[in-house]
């Protein structure tokens, strides 16, 4: 077998799939070669129980536990198939719960890195990450930079090359030598989500976010001072055991699940939210919807509140103050884009 003197960007690519279905298979609804990928990382965890006995300070026993996998990927917004829905598949546009069902199979693939793409050519060697659930989501909007998606993932089946014992198929030959539209000619399909592209017109956003400007007719712009926005969730997977079975038969995602939202603002009249030790100062909720030009929808639902705001900078380094403006709800993350999954 050939060897990579080295690791780089171009020489690696990402496919997700359902569980059970694999790159080779086709790429549709069921699997994905990943674009925009930034970054892939993969840990394996192995957790060791001791046990002692009197008489003797030698370990008794050293016992195995389950292992634990965790995938963590970021990509960016493109207009082409997002992690969390390439992963847990339509649901992710509609129920949260459903969503925190899904399961799926990533692959890393590790080519050659005497090519220039990664098109065509069968890999070197592929790591297959089995059954893994997604443990966490977010979406940032920077005004510097490009959007961006971050998933990470957990399970228990991590298998390099053929090395799989008989668990799952041989990822090297499921991943085969895929036409994966890196040839040199790959763009974006809506073009990269920068700052210009977030449809702040559109957008549902807070009351206390909106208070730092005022509503421009004259462009029917809002014009928010919004220096950015993030919104995310993570699903606190936990694993049920039974006597009998060394892996887990489910990790659920412990709900109620919190989901979180924040908004940067440039500040032009401090913070503008008053607080009283008297009595409630917040209202029944408000309406949190996130959406830009490559069709990224992100639905928090209607009972978003403030859960803090943070005034600050402005001091004699020259820096501009900032608010931020912290929201949380519970149980609501519909995101709509990227096209059609499983």
């Amino acid at each position: 077998m050939a060897f990579n003197n080295r690791i780089f960007y171009a020489c690696q690519a990402v496919a997700i799939c359902k569980t059970g279905h694999t790159p080779l298979a086709g790429l549709g609804a069921n699997a994905a070669m990943m674009k925009g990928v930034q970054s892939v990382g993969i840990t394996s965890n192995f957790t060791l129980d001791q046990a002692f006995e009197l008489g003797q300070i030698e370990i008794y026993e050293n016992s195995e536990e389950i292992a634990d996998i965790e995938v963590t990927i970021e990509k960016v917004i493109d207009g082409d198939k997002l992690l969390y829905g390439a992963a847990c598949g339509n649901t992710v546009k509609t129920d949260m719960v459903a969503a925190g069902k899904g399961r799926c199979d990533i692959y890393l693939g590790i080519f050659t890195d005497a090519d220039s793409t990664t098109d065509g050519d069968a890999p070197l060697q592929v790591v297959m990450c089995s059954g893994m659930y997604v443990s966490s989501v977010s979406y940032t909007y920077p005004s510097d930079g490009n959007a961006t998606e971050s998933c990470s993932f957990t399970g228990n089946d991590k298998f390099w090359a053929d090395n799989t014992a008989g668990v799952v198929p041989n990822p090297r030959t499921s991943f085969g030598s895929p036409s994966s539209g890196f040839d040199g000619t790959s763009v974006p399909s809506s073009g990269l989500v920068r700052r210009t592209n977030v449809k702040i017109d559109e957008c549902d956003i807070p009351f206390a976010v909106k208070s730092q400007s005022e509503y421009d007719a004259s462009s029917k712009s809002h014009g928010r001072h919004i220096v950015s926005i993030s919104a995310s969730t993570d699903f606190g997977r936990e694993s049920i055991m039974e006597l009998g079975k060394f892996g887990p038969y489910h990790r659920y995602a412990g709900f109620p699940v919190e989901v979180t939202s924040e908004w940067e603002v440039t500040a032009a009249s401090g913070d503008m939210v008053n607080v009283s030790g008297s009595h409630p100062n917040l209202g029944s909720g408000e309406s949190i919807i996130i959406k830009d030009d490559a069709g990224t929808i992100i639905d928090l639902g209607l009972k978003n509140k403030l859960s803090s705001v943070s005034y600050s900078g402005g001091d004699t380094g020259g820096g501009n103050a900032t608010v931020t403006y912290s929201y949380s709800t519970f149980n609501k993350f519909n995101i709509n884009g990227g096209g059609t999954y499983w």
